[in-house]
């Protein structure tokens, strides 16, 4: 290991490229904070007798921080989100915590990959959920581009296995569109709607399918079902709950099936996941829109990726 040199390389990208990505966020209906730029981890071996050339390290095991100093012209409160640029011409969310130091602004981006990356200010209002319990997290995740179809949100109905997916995955910052994924599955077809984050969360092995090599993408999940997804998920930001003994707050935590006892405990502790009321946690009901919304919002909370 010693022989071997690991560069950091930040780099300004050519106008024409920066250009064609702001105004790419401008047809989106969101506003550019922060000149695109490059982020690249490379490892070289140093020994003079052994020539090799330089090797990009693509894939991180933990999250990689970018900070970004915010111009002084941009105002702090319109700081949405960092975001990361797809090979296909898109974009996608990336986790991201605004912070004040020595009276500057920067931005705080959490990847687990190289690339080209950006800040934006990207408002978005549900309207499903102006009056609900949900606002404040499901406006949030919305502007963060983890809602993939806000106008269609409906926060008391019963979330699908594949939409289940699909906000773990884009929350995480682990959507990649144009990446390559192996499909296991028999239902799932190649240009599916949801196909690439269901086999990108399959791949972080943060969704599993049935004995028979069926996803079942329509398929309703339980709340015991979506608290052992979203301990998965916590493996990979690498949270840990200290609340251990939380989960002896809800009186119905017998009903949770043996082979989910763990992981709701798990979750609960890190507070994760939330009953249907203090002292309640309804294990065997189905997880809707809104609640899988706020889940997501907490995962990354406690994580320490966004504000809160």
């Amino acid at each position: 290991m010693e022989d071997i040199k690991v560069d950091v390389k930040i780099t300004k990208m050519d106008e024409m490229i920066v250009e064609k990505y702001n105004e790419l966020i401008k047809e989106n209906g969101a506003e550019s904070l922060f000149s695109p730029v490059s982020f690249e981890v490379a490892a070289k071996n140093t020994k003079i007798k052994v020539i090799r050339e330089e090797i990009e390290i693509s894939k991180f095991s933990n999250y990689v921080e970018r900070v970004m100093e915010m111009p002084k012209s941009v105002d702090s409160s319109k700081i949405t989100t960092g975001i990361v640029f797809n090979s296909e011409g898109t974009y996608s969310h990336v986790p991201t915590e605004v912070f004040q130091k020595e009276g500057k602004w920067f931005a705080r981006i959490n990847s687990l990959t190289n690339s080209e990356y950006s800040v934006i200010w990207n408002p978005v209002t549900v309207k499903s959920v102006e009056d609900h319990w949900s606002k404040d997290a499901v406006n949030d995740m919305a502007s963060r581009l983890v809602i993939f179809d806000p106008e269609a949100f409906t926060p008391d109905k019963a979330i699908t296995r594949a939409d289940f997916a699909e906000y773990i995955v884009r929350a995480l910052g682990l959507y990649r569109e144009g990446s390559a994924h192996e499909n296991k599955f028999s239902d799932i077809s190649t240009n599916g709607n949801r196909t690439l984050a269901i086999l990108i969360a399959n791949e972080y092995k943060i969704v599993e399918g049935y004995p028979d090599g069926t996803f079942r993408p329509d398929a309703r999940i339980t709340r015991e079902e979506a608290m052992t997804m979203y301990q998965r998920a916590m493996k990979v930001t690498k949270l840990v709950g200290s609340d251990s003994n939380r989960y002896q707050s809800y009186k119905d935590f017998g009903e949770v099936s043996t082979w989910a006892e763990s992981n709701v405990k798990e979750v609960l502790a890190a507070h994760v996941f939330n009953g249907t009321n203090t002292t309640i946690i309804s294990p065997k009901s189905n997880l809707t829109y809104a609640e899988a919304t706020q889940a997501v919002k907490n995962l990354l909370v406690e994580s320490k990726l966004i504000n809160k």
